[in-house]
This record gives C-alpha cells, structure tokens and sequence, in this order.
C-alpha cells in the first residue's frame, strides 16, 4: 500500500483504504480502481492524496528463463573476463585471453545448459537485470541462451552446442579493441565510426586466433557473425552457402537481442516488431528456417507486458500457452468513463474471436511516472 498524490497517474490504482470527504462523508470505498470518473470526484473535494494498490499489475511477477541470480553470474564472468582481456591488451601481452579465462567461461556455458534442460517446456524471455552501461556483457548472455536453445531445437549435439555457445558467449570480445566513446556513443554513429566499430569481428578473431584447444567453430562465429546472406555482412562479405549453419544461429539471436533489449542510444522495441523485422530479413539476408525456430521459442507477450486490445482496453499479460504464445491471458481494465462501477476482468485470447492484441505499453514507464509521485 503506497499514499499517492491525486493525479492522473493513478487511472488503474485500486483505492486500498476509504476515502472521505472533509465533511466525514464517505467519498469512495476500498477497492474502487480509480478510472477518470473516480479522479474527478477525488479533485472535487479536494483530495489531496489517497492510499493505493497497483489494482492491473498486482500479484503478476515477470520471470526470465533462467534465474536472475543465474543470470547476473554468468554476466558477472563475461564482465570479469572482458576486463581482463583487455588490461592485458593496454600491457601489451600476445595471448591476451587464458585458459583460465576459457575454463570460466566453459562453466557459464555448463550452467547455462543445465539450467535450459530444467525449463524445456518454457518460452524464452530475459527480464531486464542491470543498466545499458554492462550491455555488452548482458547481451553477450542473451545470445549465448538463445543460442543454446535454437542450436538444441535443430538437433545438434550436445558437444557440438558447447562449441556454438562458446562463441556465442565470446562473439563481442573484439569490443575491447574499440574506443569505449564509441561503443557507449549515444547518438547515431558516423560513417566513419561505424566502420571502427565493425573491426571487432576481425580483432576478436585475432585475439583467440592462435588459442590451442578452442574450437575452430568458436573462432568462426566471433569472426563471422556479422555476415548476411545476401553478400552485404561484414568483414569479409561471404554469401549463403559460404557462412556455416552455426554462424547463422547466432547471427540471428545476436539481431533479436540487440532489438529487444535497451541501448544506451534507444530503448528496447516490443518483442513482435523484432520480429516482424527479422521475418522481413529472411527473405535474404538471414537463414528462414533459423528464424522459424526462434520464433517457436520466443514469448512474444511474456507475463507482465502492458498490452492493448482491439477493443480500446488496457491490460496486462497474465500467462500464456507455449503452443499458442501470440494469445495469451490478459488482465483488462474496463474503465469506462461515465462510471464509477470500473472492475478488473482476465481474458483468455485463445477463447475469443474478436478480440486481439493491437500494440503494447511500457509497465515499467508507467511504474516509474508513478514511484515519483511519491517522493
């Protein structure tokens, strides 16, 4: 229960004790969800401020695939190991990344694998951990289990996976050569920082080049995984049947994630627009029949994405079918404004057949316009 300023910032709040006016009449009851016809009441009397309960996202808590705690480990290792490297690099060391190195992150990969095998029935969704200042490292963890789980789903090996993952989990470590302005940089890059920034392909694959013991697989990735089937990747331009199938897996969980999660230049884009814009991509420049297995294990609505329906209502997703993740459950918020009586209902979108989902809203923005409300 929170003591929230009257404003309209509060549409969806649930009133969590009574309201009265100055005279000691009851103005509004707990548990009324405040709509515009509640707000005007309370600015009437003059309502200064009421207790609250966050009535639509209440009890809804958004999880990933993977444990949080899990999650911050495994970034924490990328992190370590990417400093690392590159304090070596300002030293002037030849072999700048260990066995040590490797072994650690050959575990990340381990843990990451076992914990994808206790959540098989399970969507892929990655809830937001820290700021776009570790975006590198967070993203590196991203790739790597989307990697993991599309490698899986196309039948390979598990040995064969381990090697794919390796260089998922490495693919930016050429970043360390780059001016860190540029990579943080946030406004559009030029021209010409663009092209500095496209030399880490090429620097990481000299970093682990001359690396005994890790697979030729892994090399290619971190050197190759900017590459487009239509010739127009980089750095050196290979064409369809020239980039392996394992390039191509993280090719395109690599583009899925750099849209679907904050930059320090943008915030992230909803999930379906993703993509819409990698089924656009499939047409040439990257793998159809990878992008068809992501697309199999991605929730495009996770729990606790603010949605709009068809019919003008708001809502939060509350749950979904893996088999059917376009249609999930919703919490609606049916708050028409000639009326007090506003009530909360769930929708399960694979019974109905008119109603769909139109667009979504941030939860998150609306959280935080409200936490400062409070302060």
């Amino acid at each position: 229960m929170k003591a929230a300023r009257v404003s309209e910032a509060l549409i969806g709040s649930m009133i969590a004790e009574p309201v009265f006016s100055e005279q000691g009449n009851l103005l509004l009851k707990e548990g009324v969800i405040v709509n515009y016809h509640v707000l005007d009441k309370l600015m009437i009397h003059e309502i200064d401020y009421v207790y609250i309960i966050e009535a639509l996202t209440q009890g809804i808590e958004p999880k990933g695939i993977i444990e949080d705690e899990k999650l911050l480990d495994s970034v924490r290792v990328v992190k370590h190991v990417f400093e690392d490297v590159l304090e070596y690099e300002r030293m002037g060391v030849k072999s700048a990344i260990s066995k040590e190195h490797i072994a650690l992150v050959r575990e990340v990969i381990n843990e990451l694998i076992v914990e994808l095998e206790k959540a098989e029935d399970i969507l892929y969704t990655v809830v937001d951990l820290i700021g776009t200042d570790a975006y590198t490292y967070r993203h590196s963890v991203n790739v790597t289990v989307l990697t993991i789980i599309t490698s899986k789903a196309l039948g390979y090996r598990r040995e064969d996976i381990k090697n794919i993952a390796l260089g998922a989990l490495l693919h930016d470590i050429g970043k360390v050569r780059v001016e860190p302005e540029l990579i943080l940089k946030p406004s559009k890059l030029t021209f010409e920082e663009r092209k500095k920034v496209e030399k880490h392909a090429e620097y990481g694959y000299e970093l682990l080049e001359a690396i005994e013991g890790l697979p030729y697989t892994t090399k290619q990735i971190i050197r190759l995984h900017h590459e487009k089937l239509d010739g127009s990747g980089y750095p050196l331009g290979l064409q369809g049947i020239e980039i392996p199938e394992y390039v191509r897996i993280v090719t395109v969980c690599d583009m899925y994630d750099a849209m679907t999660t904050d930059r320090v230049y943008r915030k992230r884009m909803p999930i379906y627009r993703a993509l819409d814009i990698l089924m656009a991509e499939a047409i040439y420049r990257i793998d159809p029949k990878i992008y068809t297995v992501l697309l199999r294990n991605i929730a495009i609505y996770p729990i606790g994405t603010g949605v709009i329906l068809s019919d003008s209502r708001i809502g939060i997703v509350t749950g979904f079918r893996k088999e059917n993740p376009s249609r999930p459950k919703v919490r609606v918020l049916n708050n028409s404004p000639n009326s007090s009586e506003i009530h909360l209902e769930e929708i399960d979108l694979e019974n109905s057949q008119i109603l769909f989902i139109e667009d979504v809203w941030d939860v998150e923005i609306v959280k935080q316009k409200k936490e400062k409300l409070l302060n």
